[in-house]
């Protein structure tokens, strides 16, 4: 092989290896059974101790159920919780609907969503958001406008489906 040949390969492989190299170490992290077990288990306890359930209910307060659903992210090595509340202080009228997102071990606050909607009118039309805020990690607070936009912002930063 001349001396031109030797170069231009050696180009090409540096060329490869540069191209490629970054694309292989970028590889999502997932996240091991084990991992998601744990996360599981402690999202279980987050929300079976979180102050929507263990808070006494005032006599005006009616209770529907809460749910909950969790997300271990492998790259973060965090386990995200996001808890879904119902209540209403009109024996049924208006809906109060939250969503909040907290890291599960830490118990970090991550976003919140919190609207009411009239069931004697039309139960699926809420109205704005009386709150609406996400704040992933090391990055500013992003205050949305709907539910919508809450829901695609808690299930980019966190991997999560409130709904």
């Amino acid at each position: 092989m001349t001396g031109a040949k030797l170069r231009f390969a050696g180009t090409l492989i540096a060329c490869f290896l540069g191209c490629t190299a970054p694309a292989l170490a970028q590889k999502p992290r997932l996240a091991t059974l084990a991992q998601q077990k744990m996360c599981a288990d402690q999202a279980k306890k987050f929300f079976n101790e979180s102050d929507t359930l263990t808070k006494p209910p005032k006599p005006t307060i009616v209770m529907l159920p809460a749910s909950y659903v969790d997300h271990y992210d492998a790259k973060a090595n965090v386990c995200y919780v996001a808890i879904a509340t119902f209540e209403s202080t009109d024996g049924g009228k208006t809906i109060i609907y939250s969503t909040a997102v907290f890291d599960a071990f830490e118990q970090t606050s991550y976003a919140d969503y919190s609207t009411t909607s009239d069931r004697v009118k039309n139960y699926s039309e809420s109205k704005p958001p009386l709150i609406c805020t996400v704040e992933p990690r090391e990055q500013p607070e992003i205050a949305c406008k709907s539910e919508h936009e809450f829901d695609a912002l808690i299930k980019k930063y966190f991997g999560l489906i409130a709904r």
